[in-house]
């Protein structure tokens, strides 16, 4: 008797941590350049576009938007060793200042953006008004110090107090200094923290409802009050771990997201409660890659450059990391789809660095070019100045198609995808039963049939449609694997059914 079974979820996500025959029937074995859907499908991702049309011939290292107070954004990058700001119509550059090496720290302030830098040999404190780029003015207190100011590369806004904190001091690494209330021209000589034990040097910075929270690699310790002389509160959280990377902090919805070696945890408000010492460490900060996605996050080779950021519009969370040895810049995008808290991965895309702007676009810094995500399907390719495919690869569980270790039969394999209206997609599937497999190529996704095709239409209306092809493997485990890497060719997978008759299993007289 011949059965069908039908797969048309695929939201469990990537899951590289378990064993194959340990993956949940909606779990993926490999999930490269798509994202899912609430309602079961699989999509190719969409691609990127230029926002230069010339080349730079550099590296892009940073990408800030500094939004004035009439709502005015302006661009602003570091490109090779320039301080530069960009136009939103063509990409062009007006340099501000050359830089020593690309780290600088910034903050925004009073319709002014603020930064710290190195050129010519020298460590400065510099505003930019829009117009001119000038030094910060120090405050004239005689206790004012803002020397190792000017060595600091990260900066955060605590709004309770109105203090700037600053950090990433290559002098004394460990050290976090903060300014009088209001005033980042003001930072006395005495006015600095350091934790109470040996956490070593500070890794990341970010303000948490009412408190600064100061990363180390194996901690975090929090600052609260207004006042240190009468109300401050400085110590250590109930956490055994804290970030790898400064650039992957990352505020998303109702928590705080950070990298730790292996993990992706979310920070939860109830650290801020004074009783947060009697709460567990799962209530605390939750690990978003365990038994997920933990094993990639432990393959990253240079988790210092990492960069993350939650796109609201699009409810996902994404973290580029570099998992090549020795590798010196971010090459794949884990994504984290955050209301069904599943992975997916992007790859071929080079992040120096997100920006994700007031309008809601993101922007990537890459190599030559400033890129903008999630446009058309295709990508810029920045080494060779034109457009290339998006490589989608997505790899299902090896079904045991409801009947574990006994071998089956299939006869048909049965097909659910998108139309694309006029336009003409198609997709690559190879069906693998144990260790012989099929594969189908050039599948295409609208309604027609073409003779002498093995595939053919069975029903379909408006943008969905069921394909149908005869299917001859036999094995216990059935795996479908799904591939398209060509231009402007979109793809999605509702589903995939075969039909199949389970074997006889075959014995040997032995007299």
């Amino acid at each position: 008797m011949r059965m069908l079974k039908p797969y048309i979820d695929f939201r469990g996500g990537w899951n590289a941590d378990v064993a194959p025959d340990n993956l949940m029937d909606n779990e993926l074995m490999l999930a490269d350049n798509a994202d899912l859907d609430e309602r079961g499908a699989i999509s190719k991702r969409k691609g990127t576009v230029p926002l230069n049309a010339t080349s730079y011939a550099a590296q892009v290292e940073r990408l800030i938007e500094w939004v004035r107070n009439d709502g005015t954004p302006i661009l602003i990058a570091v490109i090779g060793n320039n301080l530069v700001k960009v136009s939103d119509a063509d990409g062009s550059t007006v340099s501000l200042l050359v830089l020593d090496n690309p780290s600088i720290g910034h903050f925004a302030f009073q319709d002014k953006f603020w930064f710290t830098c190195r050129s010519a040999g020298v460590d400065y404190y510099k505003v930019y008004d829009g117009t001119t780029v000038a030094n910060v003015t120090p405050n004239a207190a005689t206790d004012n110090d803002l020397t190792p100011i000017k060595r600091c590369r990260l900066f955060v806004r605590h709004p309770k107090s109105m203090r700037f904190f600053a950090t990433l001091d290559p002098s004394d690494p460990a050290a976090v200094y903060y300014s009088e209330p209001n005033d980042p021209t003001y930072f006395k000589a005495t006015s600095k923290l350091y934790p109470g034990g040996g956490e070593g040097p500070v890794t990341g910075l970010a303000t948490f409802g009412e408190a600064v929270l100061v990363f180390y690699r194996n901690g975090v310790w929090m600052w609260k009050g207004v006042d240190p002389a009468t109300d401050t509160q400085w110590g250590k959280i109930p956490v055994s771990h804290g970030t790898v990377s400064p650039g992957a902090i990352v505020l998303a919805p109702s928590v705080l997201t950070f990298l730790s070696g292996g993990g992706i945890y979310a920070l939860t408000p109830v650290l801020l409660e004074p009783n947060v010492a009697l709460l567990t460490e799962e209530s605390v900060a939750k690990n978003l890659a365990r038994n997920k996605v933990s094993s990639v996050l432990r393959s990253i080779t240079n988790p210092n450059i990492a960069k993350a950021v939650y796109i609201d519009s699009v409810g996902k969370y994404l973290l580029a990391y570099c998992d090549v040895a020795g590798g010196t810049r971010n090459n794949n995008i884990l994504v984290l789809d955050w209301p069904l808290m599943a992975f997916t991965r992007y790859t071929g895309i080079q992040v120096n660095d997100f920006c994700l702007r007031s309008n809601g676009d993101l922007l990537v810094a890459s190599n030559n070019y400033i890129l903008k995500m999630f446009q058309g399907y295709k990508d810029w390719d920045v080494a060779a100045g034109a457009y290339k495919g998006i490589d989608f690869h997505v790899k299902t569980k090896a079904w045991p198609l409801d009947r574990l270790n006994e071998r089956k039969k299939v006869y048909r394999v049965f097909l659910s995808t998108r139309q694309y209206g006029a336009e003409t997609s198609t997709i690559d599937l190879t069906v693998t039963a144990d260790y012989a497999s099929q594969t189908f190529t050039n599948i295409s996704l609208d309604e027609s049939f073409v003779w002498g095709e093995p595939w053919g239409n069975v029903w379909g209306w408006e943008d969905y449609t069921i394909k149908e092809a005869y299917c001859m493997v036999k094995g216990q485990r059935v795996q479908a694997e799904f591939t398209n890497n060509r231009l402007d060719e979109p793809v999605t997978v509702y589903g995939i059914a075969f039909e199949y008759k389970l074997l006889r299993p075959r014995g040997v007289k032995i007299n």
